[in-house]
């Protein structure tokens, strides 16, 4: 088919060549009549050419409009008593037209498809073009925002303005969460959202899981392990007590006339009266650590340059470091890294990590060491590294570390590490543990 559009057009670019030069020979050697009818001849030539042209090009301009308005309907006709020419071309645009056809079918098989999974998996995925325009919407995504319809993301003004400037607020590689509340429940919803860049804009890829039984199952868990903790504590402290009180109201009924018997029992009851003034004295500095815990304020943010504050408390730490032998250091991937916090909490806690990393090296060495890193991971987290190289924490008590009142010290009340925790977490980020290179390192994690 080609080829024959192909010689077609040769062919006339030939005889166009001969006809111009012969006019020219001609003209030139005074034969002016023939040179005007190889003019003539030029004329129709180039004419010819125009039209074979003009019908490839008007065809080749039918079928772009149509397939760019969706019409697949069409056909070019390849009559018996068309020229071979025109039916060659015709041809060749019904086979464009064909391939195009399977293209964009095999195209709506992958939507389908695509369409099908997204429908079936259980995680809510939500697709949002530049325009806040819904492009897919799961049903998993309709039953976790309680929609039936969702064509735009303002719809979700309509129920909860916070919802929808949590939507609108979504950056890549940070997760945030919403509380969607119906007459049936309240659930706790994390978002997440990746970004897909195309030449003429960009979508939005949000997924949505309901962490709602898993809060539920950790609170429920932490709530057991406190109340365990705390019944140990508190039956502890009750037991001598009720038993000194039951056994000196025995021995006062049963005890003799004798003055030798009351001054035994005198001596005896005022130890029994010592030993529950410390047991009482022990529980209710058991309660005010129960207290300080639950009395922690919302942290007033503002701007923290960590370079200058961690230097500032290090400097503050290192004279009573130095004097146990244990070498403190530290070191900034940039020494400008910002975060929004408490100042006076943040102090809290690194003091407190740092404290800790000192009563992990043992008093008698020599090589003790900490040290405080500052590093981004990525563009939106910022560790604040406390590392040490003392004993490891035993692989038993990990587990226990950050609960509520438990320790392994004998003057410990338990509550330093969870409080910190709990400061890090009113402040979006977290406090975590991890060995590396025989060291213990405390990471403070915060959202940038």
């Amino acid at each position: 088919m080609f080829k024959t559009i192909e010689r077609t057009l040769m062919l006339l670019t030939l005889l166009l060549l001969a006809a111009t030069a012969g006019t020219v020979w001609l003209l030139v050697a005074g034969k002016v009549f023939w040179g005007l009818v190889l003019v003539c001849v030029i004329v129709w030539l180039l004419g010819r050419m125009r039209r074979e042209l003009r019908k490839f090009n008007s065809n080749v301009i039918f079928l772009l409009n149509a397939l760019e308005n969706g019409d697949y309907s069409f056909g070019f006709a390849e009559a018996e008593d068309m020229s071979r020419e025109r039916k060659d071309i015709n041809s060749i645009l019904n086979v464009i037209k064909n391939m195009l056809i399977k293209a964009r079918e095999t195209e709506i098989e992958n939507e389908k498809f695509l369409s099908l999974i997204v429908a079936g998996i259980p995680v809510g995925i939500v697709i949002v073009d530049s325009r806040d325009f819904v492009k897919i919407a799961n049903d998993a995504a309709l039953r976790l925002l309680g929609m039936h319809v969702f064509t735009h993301v303002k719809q979700l003004g309509m129920a909860d303005e916070t919802i929808l400037e949590t939507f609108r607020s979504l950056v890549p590689g940070r997760n945030s969460t919403i509380r969607v509340t119906d007459e049936r429940e309240e659930r706790l919803i994390s978002l997440g959202m990746s970004e897909i860049k195309f030449q003429k804009g960009s979508l939005r890829v949000i997924t949505m899981h309901n962490i709602t039984g898993d809060i539920e199952a950790g609170e429920m868990e932490s709530w057991i392990k406190l109340i365990r903790v705390m019944t140990h504590e508190i039956m502890n402290s009750i037991a001598p007590i009720t038993s000194l009180a039951e056994t000196m109201g025995y021995a006062w009924a049963e005890a003799a006339d004798s003055i030798d018997d009351v001054d035994r029992l005198r001596r005896n009851t005022m130890e029994a009266f010592s030993t529950i003034t410390s047991t009482a004295r022990g529980l209710s500095s058991f309660v005010e650590s129960y207290r300080r815990f639950t009395g922690i304020p919302k942290p007033e943010l503002r701007f923290l340059e960590l370079g200058p504050f961690v230097e500032k408390i290090v400097n503050l730490e290192t004279p009573v470091l130095h004097h146990r032998g244990i070498t403190i250091s530290t070191r900034f991937d940039d020494p400008e890294t910002a975060v929004a916090a408490d100042e006076g909490q943040i102090a809290q806690v690194l003091v407190n990590l740092l404290k800790n990393a000192a009563e992990a090296i043992e008093p008698d060495r020599t090589d003790g060491e900490i040290e405080v890193h500052v590093w981004r991971d990525g563009e939106a987290v910022v560790h604040l590294d406390v590392a040490n190289n003392g004993t490891p924490i035993p692989r038993d008590v990990l587990p226990h570390i950050f609960v509520p009142f438990f320790t392994t010290k004998d003057s410990g009340t338990g509550i330093g590490l969870s409080v910190s925790r709990y400061i890090m977490r009113l402040h979006g980020g977290n406090l975590k543990h991890h060995a590396e290179d025989d060291r213990t390192i405390f990471s403070m994690v915060f959202p940038v």
